[in-house]
Formats: structure tokens, C-alpha cells, sequence
């Protein structure tokens, strides 16, 4: 059976890019222990999205829907419609997407925040009358991509539990975390029931190691439950370059991992553009490439603690 979004793009790309950009308050947050995002780094943000260039970007703490149009509004030249809608967050980072105006498509955006967890803490589960409900940390941001008043595209956009322990309830937030990418997979299998001939792509900051070769515990069902492959191990990246993430730790010793994923269903697999697909690199304001981090001053010098993931898909 015809995909309707092959049907409906024909001939056509399709670029989504996933980005979490680290703490984009153009405004004022007053929550928490966020902050305003040094002007230099708003500006290279927006100089990174330009020159990826998507028709989709999916974007990753951002300061709210005022801030994310703001970012478009100043920064773009208000060549993107936005969408947002608040999730969980206690620090008011959320999901969002731009979604260029020359896009074929109208879209809808769903939010799953108040989707309840099967799950409980240890210690809730030692007591009863500790137990409660819990919901995702951030959300699962659906967006639908319509044309000729049909669905034709899904997106569900991730955040997941960091692996912050704040209360020594969860060592890594590993718990937590496995819960929610769990119910992200139930979500996932219920819109494939929903959406048989409509494509559904997963993407976001699952916040730990979720490669097939390299894969902690709590990402187990992705694998196991669903029909989904990473978009750099269908393009075949050699594993010592699939980092989007660096982190320096106490001891300036440098930890590089994937957190990043764009997942793709089997029948968008043979679309994909590889020379097109895979991380973007940072480049200077003088277009000059630069290397990965390799101490803390260069990390913190960068527009963002992670890197931009890109699919190109070519129907």
C-alpha cells in the first residue's frame, strides 16, 4: 500500500534536524536555576539552523513558546512557523519545532504531558501510602503533518529524564528513565495501530546510550518493541563519531557519547540521502570547521552543549 506522504511528496526532499539548544531563554526565565542565553550564542545558534537549513527542525530546551518566537522573529527573519506547547518541565526548558513556511504541509501539535507513567520509585513501592502517579519529565511533543486535510507525517519529539539525582531516589535517573522511554514505545506502537500507512519518526535527547552496539538498560524496548533504526546507523557512521555530546568532568577528563537520535520506521529507510544525513559540525563565523571539544574552555565556547542531527530524505 502507497505511503501518503510518498504519494504526497513526490519527486520532493524532506529535511528534519533534531537540536537541542541548551537553555534558549531570550527572555527572563525566573525558574529555577535557568538563565538568559548569552546573545553571541543565540546568534550562532541561529547561524547553525540557517545553514542546515531544514524544512523541520526539532528543538530542544527551549524557553517557552514567547522565547522560540522571539529566536524566529529576530534571528530567522520569521521564516518558520513555530509550535510549542508546555510540558513538565520544573525549569521551563521545552520542546519545540520551526517548520519552514515553504513546507508543503498545515500541522497540528499534540502534547502527551499528562500520559501516567508505570512506575513508582523503590521507596514508593516499599510504602503505600508514598505512592503516587508520575508523568513524563518534559513530555512526548507530537506534531502531524497535514496536507489535503490528511495526516501524512508524525513526529514524536522526546526529552527525556536527565540523568540528575537531586534526592538520591534514583541513582542516574536510570529508573525514571527506562519508564519513560517504555511509554514512549507504547506511544510509539499505538500510533503505528492508529496510523498504519503513515510514517513515524521518534527524535529527541533520550539523555544516555541508546545505539545498538552501545546501549544502556533503560532504552532495552526500542529494540526489542518496535521497528525503529537510528539514522547513524542507517547511513553506517563509524561508531567513534556518532558523539553529539561532550562533557568535561571533574577531573577535565573528556566524555563524549551519542544522546541525540533521530529513529526512522523501515519504510522510510530506502528514502534516506545519506550524504546529506548525520551530525552537523560547528563551523566559526567564518565558515571554518571546527574540531570536537577537546578541554572545557572549548566546550563552553560552543552555541550549545550538544550537536544538531540531521536526516535528508529524498521521495
Amino acid at each position: 500500500m502507497e505511503l501518503q506522504l510518498i504519494k504526497n511528496l513526490n519527486n520532493t526532499s524532506l529535511k528534519l534536524c533534531i537540536y537541542n539548544v541548551e537553555n534558549l531563554f531570550l527572555v527572563n526565565p525566573n525558574i529555577g536555576d535557568s538563565f538568559k542565553k548569552p546573545i553571541d550564542k543565540i546568534e550562532w545558534v541561529a547561524r547553525t539552523i540557517k545553514e542546515i537549513d531544514a524544512d523541520i527542525t526539532m528543538l530542544v530546551e527551549v524557553g517557552g513558546l514567547l522565547s522560540l518566537d522571539l529566536f524566529n522573529s529576530r534571528y530567522l527573519q520569521n521564516e518558520y512557523f513555530t509550535a510549542l506547547l508546555p510540558g513538565n518541565s520544573d525549569r521551563g526548558i521545552e520542546m519545540g519545532y520551526l517548520i519552514h513556511k515553504r513546507v508543503k504541509f498545515s500541522h497540528q501539535i499534540l502534547s502527551n504531558k499528562d500520559l501516567v507513567l508505570n512506575f513508582n520509585y523503590p521507596h514508593e513501592q516499599l510504602d503505600k501510602s508514598k505512592m503516587r502517579e508520575h508523568k513524563f519529565s518534559r513530555d512526548i511533543s507530537e506534531l502531524r503533518l497535514v496536507l489535503n486535510n490528511e495526516i501524512s507525517f508524525i513526529i514524536l519529539l522526546v526529552h527525556l529524564k536527565s540523568k540528575l539525582d537531586k534526592e538520591g531516589l534514583d541513582f542516574n535517573g536510570q529508573l525514571r528513565r527506562k519508564a519513560e522511554c517504555e511509554a514512549l514505545v507504547a506511544t510509539y506502537n499505538q500510533r503505528r495501530s492508529e496510523f498504519p500507512n503513515i510514517p513515524i519518526i521518534v527524535a529527541g535527547d533520550l539523555n544516555g546510550k541508546a545505539q545498538r552496539h552501545d546501549l544502556e538498560m533503560e532504552f532495552t524496548s526500542i529494540y526489542k518493541e518496535t521497528d525503529l533504526e537510528d539514522i547513524l546507523e542507517i547511513i553506517q557512521e563509524p561508531i567513534e563519531r556518532r558523539s553529539t555530546y561532550f562533557h568535561f568532568n571533574r577531573d577535565f577528563v573528556r566524555e563524549a557519547s551519542q544522546l541525540d537520535y533521530i529513529m526512522l520506521p523501515p519504510e522510510l529507510l530506502t528514502y534516506v540521502k545519506k550524504e546529506e544525513s548525520g551530525i552537523y559540525q560547528y563551523r566559526d563565523q567564518h565558515g571554518v570547521l571546527l574540531p570536537p571539544p577537546q578541554d572545557s574552555f572549548q566546550r563552553y565556547a560552543l552555541p550549545s552543549d550538544h550537536y544538531p542531527v540531521v536526516v535528508s530524505l529524498k521521495f
